[in-house]
């Protein structure tokens, strides 16, 4: 039987930690379903999807935290399923650029929140100015499944009113699924 597990790792940024953590996983029997990777200021993050028998799930859950702490790591394990896929007749993705500011993303994850829209991935990024006297400019890529019987219309609209309220440039592009 297939068991799945969600690992969280950070830590100070060096070559080669991901490589540590990846073979761990692998000589525990465990396969890396999903994985993404970001780096925030000087410290790197993991987070993965691992699939396994039980015996491999209780390897990585018994040796992930003794080779997090040999490399200065912070780790969060947690037991979950296998992803049950569901069919969502519309996807959107939503991109926002703007001067920097404080409570944009709660801005935007909050109106995707009171219309029911499930946000399926989220990145954001602040780009520094160089000059001194010019803002620093931020982007906001959002993904997002769309409910049955969304009025995609009326969400489009909102959203650009949304934009316009926050003098944020705005863009959203819809797309449709058979089943």
């Amino acid at each position: 039987m297939e068991h799945y597990l969600v690992i969280t790792a950070v830590g100070t940024d060096r070559p080669g930690i991901s490589d540590e953590i990846t073979r761990l996983i692998t000589q525990c029997g465990c396969n890396i379903v999903d994985s993404r990777l970001a780096l925030f200021g000087h410290e790197f993050t993991l987070i993965m999807l691992l699939s396994g028998n039980t015996n491999a799930m209780s390897r990585v859950e018994a040796t992930l935290p003794l080779k997090a702490q040999e490399h200065d790591l912070l780790t969060v394990m947690k037991r979950t399923k296998k992803h049950e896929h569901r069919f969502y007749p519309y996807t959107a993705e939503f991109n926002v650029e703007a001067n920097d500011s404080p409570g944009l993303i709660e801005q935007f994850t909050h109106f995707f929140a009171t219309r029911n829209v499930d946000i399926a991935s989220l990145s954001a990024h602040t780009h520094e100015s160089d000059d001194a006297e010019k803002p620093n400019q931020f982007q906001l890529q959002i993904s997002a499944n769309l409910p049955e019987g969304c009025n995609l219309m009326t969400l489009q609209e909102e959203y650009e009113g949304l934009c316009r309220d926050l003098l944020v440039t705005g863009s959203v592009n819809f797309v449709g699924h058979n089943q």
